[in-house]
């Protein structure tokens, strides 16, 4: 560990990926049993349940990640502590108040379908952000590592768990429990990664609290803005085609994961960063390692999306079944769309980073009515292709917004990108020939 330590400080990237990588694979075992174990119809129900737990993940992602971030990095212990411990307590409570009227929807069997889901949707949403909680602290403190490993004892452990659920024939309705325990027993030992008990006795910040809710603000419109509009194609094909569209649509945005996740992965590693910069004032090195890093990302995910749309149909029906061999052409569509994503990420991570979160909620919100419209008329009136298409209008007009935000607000000219990805692309050539020939 010792040697591999700095190897790791030196190329941070190989750790945040490593990370996504590890994040994904959970996911992913989890989307193969599912599709392999139950019924179309039952998979459908699951992804119904997923989108609604999706609104924890934006807001845990508002308030977990970059609040935590933003109010504990370049921070001694002792205050780093008291983030830790508000940002759980907030998190907490947040979770406590959504949670209780998913629970009333649930109880008074508004959608009898996934009334029982909508019940367990409290102990499910909790355990997994508390597990976050701690990998969350470690991307503040710089120990990713130690997340890797978190998520690789989680593996293990679903593993355990999935063959159970198998081997004992249980229910989706049973596999959301065993997930929990996952989540739990996971949570209980990653506490031995962190100084859990200084954070636990250090005093409660009122300041950085009232400061957390500023973004847990921003962060539940986005996640209620966004959620209900990339979700709500997933409940009009469950509403107006059938619950099998929705499980092939919902196999190919977890599909999609992949590609955006790579952006994910660069992103962990730059909001420190530009955070770090902003803060010492150095406004043009940071405005120009936005830009270096926003053209990285789509000099990295541009090639690999081709590559993915070229390879991935033969892996999504040997996976997955013939029955699920149609959400492929969906995914084409979806891959083309998130081409348009990490713009609208890095606007956010640019924006949190100088304390204007309300900003990125502002074209989230924009997009999020646009698209909220578009997919009730497509769908009804277009059916399956109508649940992938509003998405790409809307990202679309979204990246128009970004442009000329930047243009008239920054000064910032994001075509400027262009120039730099080749550079950069000529840069890692030269380099690539280069090892050749000392070699030959």
């Amino acid at each position: 560990m010792k040697k591999l330590l700095p190897f790791l400080d030196k190329y941070p990237f190989i750790t945040t990926y490593s990370l996504t990588v590890s994040e994904l694979l959970f996911g992913y075992i989890l989307l193969f049993f599912i599709t392999r174990e139950y019924s179309a119809e039952d998979v459908g129900l699951w992804f119904i349940f997923f989108s609604i737990f999706n609104f924890s993940i934006n807001i845990r992602e508002g308030v977990t990640y970059v609040a935590l971030v933003k109010f504990s990095s370049g921070k001694d212990h002792k205050e780093a502590y008291k983030t830790y411990k508000t940002v759980i307590i907030a998190i907490l409570i947040i979770e406590a108040v959504i949670g209780l009227l998913i629970v009333f929807t649930g109880y008074i069997d508004v959608f009898p379908d996934i009334s029982y889901f909508l019940m367990v949707y409290p102990i499910f949403s909790i355990t997994n952000n508390c597990l976050k909680w701690v990998e969350n602290i470690h991307k503040s403190r710089h120990t990713l590592y130690r997340a890797v490993i978190i998520n690789l004892i989680s593996l293990t452990l679903l593993g355990f768990a999935l063959y159970y659920v198998h081997y004992n024939a249980l229910s989706i309705q049973n596999l959301v429990l065993v997930i929990v325990a996952v989540y739990g027993i996971s949570f209980l030992i990653s506490l031995t990664t962190i100084p859990f008990k200084a954070i636990l006795i250090s005093p409660f910040d009122k300041k950085t609290f009232k400061e957390i809710m500023h973004y847990a603000k921003q962060g539940t419109l986005k996640a209620l803005f966004g959620t209900a509009s990339s979700k709500m194609t997933l409940f009009l094909s469950a509403g107006i085609i059938s619950l099998k569209i929705t499980a092939m649509l919902g196999l190919a945005q977890r599909y999609l994961v992949i590609i955006l996740s790579i952006s994910n992965a660069i992103q962990l590693s730059f909001y420190p960063k530009i955070v770090e910069l902003y803060e010492k004032g150095d406004i043009e090195e940071f405005k120009k390692y936005f830009l270096q890093t926003l053209g990285k990302v789509y000099l990295i995910i541009l090639p690999i999306s081709i590559g993915f749309l070229l390879l991935i149909k033969p892996f999504i029906v040997l996976l997955h079944g013939d029955q699920y061999s149609d959400s492929f052409h969906l995914l084409v569509i979806l891959v083309v769309t998130s081409l348009f994503a990490p713009l609208g990420a890095f606007f956010a991570s640019y924006t949190n980073a100088k304390g204007k979160p309300q900003l990125s909620t502002n074209i989230v919100v924009m997009n999020s009515i646009v698209l909220i419209v578009l997919s009730y008329v497509m769908v009804a009136y277009m059916g399956e292709i109508g649940t992938v298409l509003p998405a790409l209008v809307t990202e679309i007009l979204g990246a128009v917004v970004i442009f000329i935000f930047y243009l008239r607000n920054e000064n910032i000219n994001l075509f400027k990108i262009i120039p730099l990805m080749r550079l950069e692309a000529l840069t890692m050539i030269y380099q690539l020939r280069k090892k050749i020939l000392r070699n030959v």
